[in-house]
């Protein structure tokens, strides 16, 4: 493998682990308020889990793929591939997120509390919609955000330099 392509994929790498944490830190902060009161335990366990489950699947799925696919079939940098993309990786990575932190909710309240809950599939529904809705729109604005600053650290937003000219 060229030192490019391992600079691509080491760039894929760390825009998937930021944005696993950028989406779960939001999504488990939202998902907590929409609940009716923030709890910090609450908060900080749904955090964790889906920061976890976030980097596993961006380890696993190959996001940084399916993104250029979509980009070459609909034009790089277009509006549309940016959208498909933003929807595509909300399709993955949310509703994934959404049951995890659905269900370690469940786990840590109280007996009493849970009988007063609605059924998993409607707590899940009900909490999806919404981080479906933000998860889309967090996507849509920090993807480009990190792939500029990943790219600009990593110097794949300049030509590659000359080789074997000495100085």
């Amino acid at each position: 493998m060229d030192e490019r392509k391992k600079l691509l994929r080491k760039a894929g790498l760390q825009i998937s682990v930021y944005m696993g944490i950028t989406m779960s830190f939001f999504l488990s902060l939202i998902e907590n308020v929409l609940s009716g009161h923030f709890d910090l335990a609450l908060f900080l366990a749904t955090f964790a889990l889906s920061t976890t489950l976030s980097l596993i699947i961006g380890f696993v799925v190959p996001i940084a793929l399916i993104n250029s696919t979509v980009a070459e079939k609909l034009g790089a940098g277009t509006i549309a591939a940016k959208i498909v993309s933003s929807l595509i990786s909300d399709l993955i990575y949310t509703p994934v997120l959404t049951l995890a932190m659905v269900s370690v909710v469940r786990v840590m309240l109280p007996r009493e509390a849970i009988d007063n809950l609605p059924s998993l599939p409607k707590m899940f529904i009900g909490s999806l919609i919404p981080a479906m809705i933000i998860g889309f729109i967090l996507i849509m604005i920090f993807i480009p955000l990190f792939q500029k600053i990943v790219t600009a650290n990593l110097g794949l937003d300049r030509p590659p330099e000359p080789r074997g000219k000495a100085e």
